[in-house]
């Protein structure tokens, strides 16, 4: 269930499995690329640094079962008390905090590395011209950057100095981290919602552009379908701020093992990265599939659009003739055409 706590097992074997997925999907990216003589661009090697951020986080979750502490119920230091006390602070308690509290700031980054692949990579197959500053959606892909940049260096160092300087004090007790620091609960709830609205935003960015394709609606959902695979990470973010909402509505119950809170909020936080790292990099796995290669569509669609720009410009009778054979095709629609493919051949 969803609000239930995981084992041990549970927590080391859905990690390992998820991040055996993630390094196997970024590997294929690469091999892709590769195969395809195709250099790396900014989606690539942002996907990369998530993967290897995610190491470090599955590193951390792995050290807090090893030490018993990260999955296991907190032990007291008497039987009349079955749960863990606000006030209570032990050995076990001190390392779970710790390790949430690197879990989260390296977290943020990671999630803004995924976000800003795939914006990135959106940037790269809708805009032609990246250095022209009034084209609408390079500048919204450009406002979009930024700020999700902004967004993960805000929570980044919000959650890093959510006690004001006195990092002791997020791992000492839950009384001296309710007294010490910021209302991490909302602070928490924040992090979840607004993640899930990005995750939103930019899942449903590209559909408008596609569905105004002149093309069969059957190819219009085929082509929908590839962008909307990362609606993966989307739900498992839906999933995790449903948590969230669940911790902040209980708060600090003394009747609840705060340790075991901290690692079911911890496993979906990691599964939600897992998961929208596969996601950004499932379609590649189409690519590779293929035999045929579309390198030769794609170049030859390009033709065709740089033939029609100078064609419209041209007022000969054998252009006009040339350019009235193509009228039911406008150029800014043989861009999304020529990126749509490129999108399916590089991904």
């Amino acid at each position: 269930m969803l609000m239930a706590t995981q084992s041990p097992a549970t927590v080391v074997a859905v990690t390992a499995i998820m991040l055996t997925c993630d390094v196997f999907v970024v590997s294929l990216r690469f091999l892709a690329r590769r195969q395809r003589r195709q250099p790396l661009q900014a989606d690539d090697w942002l996907c990369f640094a998530s993967l290897i951020l995610s190491f470090g986080l599955s590193i951390t979750l792995f050290i807090g079962v090893a030490q018993r502490a990260l999955a296991y119920s907190t032990p007291t230091s008497t039987a009349l008390l079955p749960r863990t006390a606000l006030e209570m602070s032990n050995d076990k308690i001190i390392i779970v905090s710790r390790i949430q509290y690197i879990f989260l700031v390296i977290s943020v980054p990671t999630l803004g590395f995924i976000k800003a692949s795939v914006l990135f990579f959106y940037r790269r197959i809708f805009v032609v011209d990246k250095t022209n500053l009034r084209n609408v959606q390079n500048l919204l892909y450009i406002s979009m950057l930024t700020i999700v940049g902004i967004w993960a260096m805000g929570f980044m160092f919000s959650f890093m100095f959510a006690c004001k300087g006195n990092f002791v004090a997020w791992w000492t007790s839950a009384i001296s981290l309710i007294e010490n620091c910021v209302n991490t609960l909302e602070l928490f709830f924040a992090f979840a919602v607004s993640d899930f609205i990005f995750d939103c935003v930019i899942i449903i960015t590209p559909i408008p552009m596609i569905w105004n394709l002149h093309l069969p609606t059957a190819k219009k959902l085929g082509v929908l379908l590839i962008f909307l695979l990362g609606i993966l990470a989307t739900v498992a973010s839906l999933i995790r701020m449903i948590w969230v909402i669940w911790a902040r509505a209980v708060g600090f119950d003394v009747s609840l093992d705060q340790n075991l809170l901290i690692t079911t909020s911890l496993f979906w936080n990691m599964l939600e990265i897992s998961i929208s790292i596969v996601a950004s990099c499932l379609p590649v796995l189409r690519g590779l599939v293929r035999k045929q290669t579309m390198d030769s569509w794609v170049h030859s669609i390009r033709d065709m659009l740089s033939l029609h720009g100078e064609q419209l410009s041209d007022e000969s009778v054998d252009s006009a003739k040339l350019s009235s054979s193509k009228s039911e095709v406008p150029s800014n629609e043989l861009h999304v055409v020529t990126v749509t493919v490129e999108r399916v051949r590089e991904y």
